[in-house]
C-alpha cells in the first residue's frame, strides 16, 4: 500500500475511528490524540498490512491498543459534553446519559461495544483482534448492552 491508498482508505474510516476512540477514551482530546497516533503508527507500520482489504480492522486494532495504553497511563477524564450532538432537547438528554454510561464500562466491555458499534465487527473478529473466544465476546457484549438498557431506565 502506497501513501495515496493509505489517505484514501483512511478518509472513509476516519469517523468510525473518531467514535470508537471517543466513546473508549471518554474524551474528546484524547480521542483526537489517540487516533493520531493511531494513524502515525499505522503509516509508518504500513508494510505490516498483508491485505489492502484488511486496512479497516487492522487500524481498529491499531487504534484499540493505542486506547488501552492510554488507558493504562493515565485514567481519563468524564465527558463534560456531547460533540456534534443539538444543545437542547430529549435526544440530547438521552445521548448525554448513554454517552456517561458507556463510560463507565469497564473497559474491556467498553472496547467490545464500540468495535461492534463502530466497526461493525463479528463476535468472532472481535475475539480475534482482542484475542478471546468469539463466545466469550458474546456474553460481555450482551451483558453490557444489559448494563447499559438497565442503568438508562433508572435514569429515565
Amino acid at each position: 500500500m502506497d501513501a495515496r491508498a493509505f489517505t484514501e482508505q483512511y478518509r472513509t474510516i476516519y469517523q468510525d475511528l473518531y467514535r470508537f476512540a471517543l466513546y473508549t477514551m471518554r474524551n474528546p482530546h484524547d480521542a483526537e490524540d489517540a487516533v493520531s497516533e493511531a494513524v502515525l503508527a499505522g503509516y509508518t507500520g504500513m508494510e505490516g498490512l498483508r491485505k489492502d482489504e484488511a486496512f479497516k480492522s487492522w487500524m481498529f486494532t491499531i487504534t484499540a491498543n493505542v486506547c488501552r495504553k492510554k488507558l493504562r497511563q493515565q485514567p481519563p477524564e468524564p465527558i463534560d459534553q456531547v460533540p456534534e450532538q443539538p444543545d437542547d432537547g430529549p435526544d440530547a438528554a438521552t445521548a448525554l446519559a448513554v454517552r456517561q454510561l458507556f463510560g463507565q464500562l469497564p473497559d474491556e466491555e467498553r472496547v467490545i461495544v464500540a468495535m461492534a458499534v463502530f466497526g461493525s465487527y463479528s463476535s468472532k473478529e472481535v475475539g480475534a483482534l482482542l484475542n478471546l473466544n468469539p463466545n466469550t465476546v458474546r456474553s460481555k457484549h450482551k451483558r453490557a448492552l444489559a448494563k447499559l438498557a438497565g442503568q438508562l431506565k433508572d435514569v429515565s
